[in-house]
């Protein structure tokens, strides 16, 4: 296996692939064996302990904040925020990493729907903060916050040269994207296990994905943005 290691700036990103291969056995493992019960009716015990103590912190403006961010999340604004990425690497002449973006994005999307259509999980019942139909489990919006996220993550580390700005700036993207995913759970629309099922989906499809296009791009330098 090959990961593209090209002077300074491409030197990180063979360990960020590694790590999104660890973080994906992580993540299964934990779903396999601390939310194995989750599908059960009314959700397994993390589940109904995540709902218990969403329902002790709510408040009036606690609830308007967690709104805000849960609906950052929502698909037409990561269809947005894709279009913008997209035309960022289209203004840069960086086309390839545009449409890496953009179809991983979709991919994993049309991925996340298929598995709700499979999996037929219904939603939580109780005192809702937003209003939406489907299925619940994966969570779609931690599917889509935390693929943008990790994918960011990766250009980030890739084309930023101040390094421990790059890092920074990669851990407050990542705590976004999952800021995203348990705003689900405080608004009343998801079980904890969705979220989590989501964020697992989201990390191995992002590694496999990474791990083929890095194969592809081997003897492409990455330049600088930042």
């Amino acid at each position: 296996m090959y990961i593209s290691n090209s002077d300074n700036n491409n030197g990180g990103i063979k360990y960020y692939v590694y790590f999104l291969g660890l973080l994906s056995i992580g993540w299964i493992s934990f779903f396999i064996l601390k939310l194995r019960d989750s599908f059960v009716a009314g959700g397994g015990k993390f589940d109904n302990l995540a709902i218990n103590y969403v329902s002790n912190i709510r408040n009036a403006s606690l609830n308007k904040l967690v709104v805000i961010i849960s609906r950052s999340g929502d698909t037409i604004t990561a269809m947005i925020f894709t279009i913008l990425v997209f035309f960022f690497f289209y203004i840069k002449k960086r086309k390839r990493d545009g449409y890496f973006y953009a179809i991983t994005v979709l991919i994993i999307a049309l991925i996340s729907q298929g598995i709700k259509f499979i999996v037929k999980r219904p939603r939580p019942t109780g005192n809702w903060l937003v209003h939406i139909g489907g299925y619940s489990f994966p969570s779609g919006h931690s599917i889509l916050s935390m693929t943008a996220a990790l994918l960011i993550i990766y250009f980030i580390l890739s084309t930023v040269k101040n390094k421990a700005l790059a890092i920074i700036i990669s851990v407050l993207v990542y705590i976004y994207g999952s800021l995203v995913g348990l705003s689900r759970v405080y608004v009343g629309v998801h079980y904890i296990s969705d979220v989590v099922g989501g964020w697992t989906v989201s990390t191995v499809l992002v590694f496999i994905s990474l791990l083929i296009y890095t194969n592809m791009n081997k003897n492409n330098s990455t330049k600088y943005i930042v």
